[in-house]
């Protein structure tokens, strides 16, 4: 449900992009490639986005109910509240607390496993732009178009996620997301897209990304299983491991980056093309290794 309405916030944004974008290049004195007259056009959608999201989180926060509960007073049963409790068939498991965590090696397997996918995912949507328009020199409006054929395949591809899980598993599941993801390198590093290639490119993206980064986050919940008191820690660790990597992965990118007193030269047609390959197809192969070594030591808390 949170990856849905994930997909389906970001298909609006991109949505509203292309509409502004559209109508942008419907007046004859805008040029087809971005540039500076396009400044009002991204501050309209950054205005539409913040006041959108407002507009939810207002409804959010008035429009849900929460029992007030005076300290030390348990909540009192309701109709659907079973009235017997099921015993345990064995002793009861010592509780895991967050440091606990730390001594386990799943949890180190999960995350890189989790921060080799978020790379992926995030490298990928923030590079696709300067893909488009420097490498391919396409126009302004693939910018929206693009990620939009993207995200919208992989919504549709997550509805196969369940029946695939329960035909081959979750970590050949995984596998077969890789796959998808090396293909789209593949075909980035070894030919230039033309014409409606680029769409076969994007669905195979937004396919392989969303299968990874559907069946990483159910590995996590594997990992955590009954343990949900100390869940918060060990999401919180995944999402700070993956945002630390994201943001070195990109100061080294921007610091390799060949113009550096310009926005693009004739060397960032390649340097992009070679972005986009090395963040998914190379990180692809780290995350294979990663997945090995779960498929010979599997997902357990000793």
């Amino acid at each position: 449900l949170r990856y849905a309405f994930t997909v389906m916030a970001n298909i609006t944004v991109y949505g509203l992009t292309w509409l502004l974008l559209n109508f942008q290049t419907d007046q004859p004195d805008r040029m087809e490639h971005l540039g500076p007259q396009d400044i009002p056009v991204f501050r309209n959608l950054a205005l539409i986005v913040v006041g959108l999201g407002a507009v939810f989180s207002l409804i959010f926060h008035l429009g849900t109910k929460e029992k007030p509960y005076p300290p030390g007073v348990l909540p009192e049963p309701e109709e659907s509240t079973p009235l017997l409790h099921k015993e345990p068939p064995g002793p009861p498991r010592p509780l895991l607390l967050w440091k606990d965590w730390l001594l386990e090696p799943s949890f180190y397997q999960v995350a890189v496993l989790y921060m080799a996918t978020r790379l992926i995912v995030n490298l990928s949507q923030t590079y696709i732009a300067m893909y488009l328009t420097n490498s391919l020199l396409l126009s302004k409006k693939y910018i929206a178009t693009i990620p939009l054929v993207m995200y919208v395949s992989g919504f549709l591809s997550s509805f196969l996620m369940k029946p695939v899980n329960k035909w081959i598993g979750r970590n050949l599941t995984y596998f077969v997301g890789i796959l998808v993801v090396l293909a789209f390198a593949s075909w980035v590093a070894l030919a230039r897209p033309v014409g409606d290639e680029i769409y076969g490119l994007a669905v195979l993206l937004g396919a392989g990304s969303a299968t990874i980064l559907v069946t990483s986050l159910s590995m996590t919940a594997d990992l955590i299983g009954t343990n949900t008191h100390s869940s918060a820690f060990v999401y919180g660790a995944m999402s700070f491991t993956d945002k630390m990597a994201n943001g070195l992965a990109v100061m080294v990118i921007q610091n390799l980056h060949p113009c550096p007193t310009e926005l693009c030269c004739p060397a960032c047609v390649d340097f992009y093309r070679w972005v986009m390959v090395l963040v998914t197809g190379g990180i692809a192969v780290a995350a294979v290794t990663t997945l090995c070594s779960i498929m010979v030591w599997p997902i357990r808390i000793r």
